[in-house]
């Protein structure tokens, strides 16, 4: 029964998609070391700050994962409790109700950090903290569930990637800039890819059930071609990077995670139940790929 429930509770956390929390902050406090030189990682000071905004993204998201599988996700799972109980209006068995109050404690633990880098710096770190978090749990969160209007896809993009690349600049810097969104735009643009392949999986029987999803109202073909499109501008706005010297060389290393962006491509057209992973697992070889080199160039 034990390892039933670890099994389950692992993919309702979708480990692997957390890589874009890695990405979302990675891509922020790179920026500030590129712009500033902070040297945050020679200092015990400043480790221990790095480790607090990692955790604060990462326990995020995964907040947010969990959020998502216990109210839109979580009724495919093997039963494993044989009890039920009543919770926000339905039957759920125990196992829902500790993915529910596990994904509160990881948002709550992300809002308990960001009340101490709120008093490090001030009342803006304030406001990004609570449009993440807010989006985080309003994704299929009830009463909000902003996925069911379309701008699943749209707010996904904005909330991990340039809203969480300037909250990890700002707890570090305290100024606001455009350059830890731009930083971060083409590791950015797989937030949205990995959501529409999401939602293309999803797409029939969330037409049957009038859940008008960012991919229903594409439909199959455009969202696709949009798919695509995002993919290659990740590929692509690196390498302009590259040649106009905003990224440093080290970065072309990306281009070995090409053969992952093709294999995603054919599975997003065909096999939709794999489309998901392959394009996760294009993520997270793009994202170890393209950090370890701006690291190794600092």
């Amino acid at each position: 029964m034990l390892r039933l429930y670890v099994k389950n509770y692992w993919i309702a956390l979708r480990v692997c998609t957390l890589s874009l929390a890695v990405s979302g902050v990675g891509a922020g406090l790179l920026a500030a070391e590129y712009r500033y030189a902070l040297g945050l990682h020679s200092s015990g000071q400043g480790l221990v700050l790095l480790v607090l905004v990692f955790t604060a993204g990462i326990a995020a998201q995964a907040g947010s994962n969990l959020m998502n599988d216990f109210f839109d996700g979580s009724f495919h799972y093997q039963n494993i409790s044989e009890g039920t109980v009543s919770f926000f209006g339905y039957r759920r068995t125990v196992f829902d109700v500790l993915v529910f109050l596990s994904g509160i404690a990881a948002l709550g633990s992300a809002a308990l950090i960001g009340v101490y880098l709120v008093w490090l710096t001030d009342w803006i770190m304030l406001v990004v903290g609570v449009l993440g978090l807010c989006g985080a749990y309003a994704y299929t969160g009830e009463p909000f569930v902003y996925k069911r209007y379309g701008l699943g896809v749209p707010f996904s993009f904005i909330l991990m990637g340039p809203l969480m690349n300037l909250g990890a600049w700002y707890a570090v810097t305290s100024t606001l800039s455009w350059y830890p969104i731009l930083f971060g735009l083409p590791s950015a643009f797989f937030v949205p890819a990995l959501m529409l392949s999401n939602e293309m999986r999803d797409l029939y029987n969330d037409q049957d059930g009038g859940v008008a999803t960012c991919a229903v109202r594409l439909g199959r073909r455009n969202s696709i071609v949009v798919y695509d499109l995002l993919i290659a501008g990740a590929f692509g706005l690196t390498f302009l990077y590259f040649f106009i010297g905003f990224y440093p060389p080290a970065v072309v290393v990306v281009v070995l995670a090409v053969p992952w962006a093709i294999r995603g491509h054919k599975r997003v057209c065909g096999d939709q139940d794999v489309s998901i992973r392959t394009t996760n697992r294009l993520h997270c070889v793009y994202t170890l790929l393209l950090l370890s080199a701006l690291i190794f160039s600092l």
